[in-house]
């Protein structure tokens, strides 16, 4: 018996490196190219650089099919949007990427008349042995398509099972962490920081007494008329703190590094638009 529990053990060390390595990020070089006819220079360009994330995750040995939702039409002629979307939506259980940097780009016109963009990207890869938990979800409700400047937000959270959940408000410029807020100048406006959410409890935000009105929607931006946000919801199992710049990139990375079994997310967009006038 002590024997066969040694040789266990062995077997166990031997392998925790191998499956410590399956879980690390990877760095990948790829090419990806777009032919177009009647789309403009910038949505061929995505496209060829969505052709190269798929073939990232081909070169770093992920076989599924990953899937890039196409939704030009919700965002209109807001391309940074268009990306910002397209890359949230990808998120997938096999295989997940992101793109650090485009090495490279070309674009020309065949011998058809039709547009070509050919792109190098480097790409960190992230690789899963998990799934996702069927039963581990959520519900949000009360957030309408568009606001007016202005107004304020205010919508409901109700998960299936127990977890930690964290917001993150994401535009065209900017992107940050909505909930849990915290305001490291003013600590008594900062949210609770590890609130676990019961099962089946519906919990209204925002959560904290001094913004119980909502979450006001301003536009900044003098010259702006209309922006789009995107709340990105993430809940896991266990409290797992955002620590860092609030970049785009910072914020999928952290969630990437999260196994699917530990953590389900959803996305809700919404638009906020100033009146006739207003600057």
């Amino acid at each position: 018996m002590t024997k066969k529990l040694t040789l266990l053990l062995l077997a166990a060390i031997f392998m925790m490196p191998a499956l410590l390595m399956a879980q690390k990020p990877k760095t990948v070089h790829a090419t990806g190219s777009a032919i177009s006819h009647d789309l403009t220079p910038e949505q061929t360009r995505n496209k060829a650089i969505e052709d190269a994330k798929r073939n990232a995750l081909a070169a770093a040995g992920v076989a599924e099919t990953v899937s890039f939702t196409d939704f030009s039409y919700k965002f209109g002629d807001n391309t940074r949007f268009q990306e910002i979307f397209q890359a949230i939506s990808s998120i997938e259980t096999g295989g997940e990427s992101i793109v650090d940097e485009i090495l490279n780009e070309k674009k020309y016109f065949n011998e058809f008349g039709n547009m070509v963009v050919e792109v190098e990207i480097e790409a960190t890869i992230y690789r899963h042995r998990e799934k996702s938990d069927p039963g581990f979800v959520f519900i949000v409700e009360g957030i309408d398509e568009v606001y007016k400047n202005a107004d304020l937000l205010k919508f409901q959270v109700t998960p299936a099972k127990p977890g930690y959940l964290k917001i993150f408000n994401i535009t065209d410029e900017e992107s940050y962490l909505l909930y849990p807020w915290r305001d490291r100048a003013h600590p008594q406006y900062s949210d609770v920081q590890d609130k676990l959410f019961a099962a089946g409890e519906t919990v209204p935000l925002p959560l904290h007494a001094a913004f119980s009105d909502g979450y006001y929607l301003e536009i900044e931006t003098p010259d702006k008329q209309q922006e789009f946000n995107i709340l990105m919801f993430v809940f896991t199992k266990k409290d797992i703190p955002f620590i860092g710049e609030g970049s785009f990139n910072n914020i999928m990375k952290w969630i990437y590094a999260i196994p699917p079994d530990e953590r389900t997310t959803q996305q809700v967009g919404f638009i906020i638009k100033k009146g006739s006038g207003e600057r």
